[in-house]
């Protein structure tokens, strides 16, 4: 009995022994999966952060930039306190816009010169389908590019894109072009190619178009006048509306 007992004490003793043991390599397989989970999930994490940063870095290179002197889209010429406030809503592509900026570019420069009015563009883009290569958002992003870097040739550079505006229904001008003019409005060349051939302000050209549809604009030109938007965009419609709110202003 006794040799029974002591043989089945070894054997309870040895069982306990190899029970622990599994114990102890179970804690240490847990511990080292919890580790390597533990690393992985920080690696997750450094590359989420990672490819989260480039994003954010590619879109400021790349499409999400603000012209500093024109961020809600209005761009105005003429003393801030003119009696009268035109407002033209205009698309570089849309032919109705040149139309109206050939016949009424004379008169417009005239009361802004003698502080009568004061004229706020607010160009868009929403004629990309009227061109093979997106010219109305690439002519808004080159005139956000003058904006940023030389406001002053805005102006200039709105009358040049009319003036060398294309034909509906092929492509615009080229960037190249684009380029050129932007250059000539006074902004400088290695800053002015980078923008335009970039897209730098492609956001932004969608962003002030969806604004303009909000408020209401669905075609090109909208013109307003102290608050009335005119339906006849010939020079003697908008001489008489620009008379009458000069006239209500007193």
């Amino acid at each position: 009995m006794t040799n029974a007992r002591t043989a089945r004490s070894t054997r309870e003793k040895a069982a306990a022994l190899r029970a622990e043991a599994a114990r102890r390599d179970a804690r240490r397989r847990s511990i080292v999966v919890t580790g390597v989970v533990a690393a992985v999930l920080a690696a997750v994490v450094g590359v989420f952060v990672l490819v989260n940063s480039l994003q954010r870095e590619a879109g400021t290179a790349g499409g999400s930039a603000t012209p500093a002197s024109a961020a809600d889209g209005s761009v105005a010429v003429g003393r801030a306190g003119a009696p009268v406030t035109v407002v033209a809503y205009e698309d570089f592509q849309c032919p109705a816009c040149k139309s109206f900026e050939d016949a009424n570019a004379a008169q417009l420069a005239g009361w802004v010169a003698d502080g009568s009015v004061r004229v706020e563009y607010r160009p868009i883009a929403f004629l990309d389908r009227a061109s093979t290569d997106d010219y109305s958002t690439r002519a808004l992003n080159a005139a956000a590019t003058v904006l940023d870097l030389a406001p002053a040739g805005f102006k200039q550079f709105h009358d040049a894109l009319y003036a060398e505006q294309p034909a509906e229904g092929g492509p615009g001008l080229t960037d190249a072009r684009l380029v050129e003019l932007a250059v000539a409005a006074g902004a400088p060349q290695e800053q002015a190619k980078a923008a335009i051939d970039g897209l730098r302000y492609r956001a932004w050209t969608a962003k002030v178009t969806e604004d303009a549809s909000k408020a209401g604009v669905n075609s090109t030109p909208t013109v307003v006048v102290n608050g009335t938007t005119l339906t006849d965009h010939s020079p003697a419609a908008v001489a008489a509306a620009v008379k009458s709110a000069a006239a209500a202003e007193g």
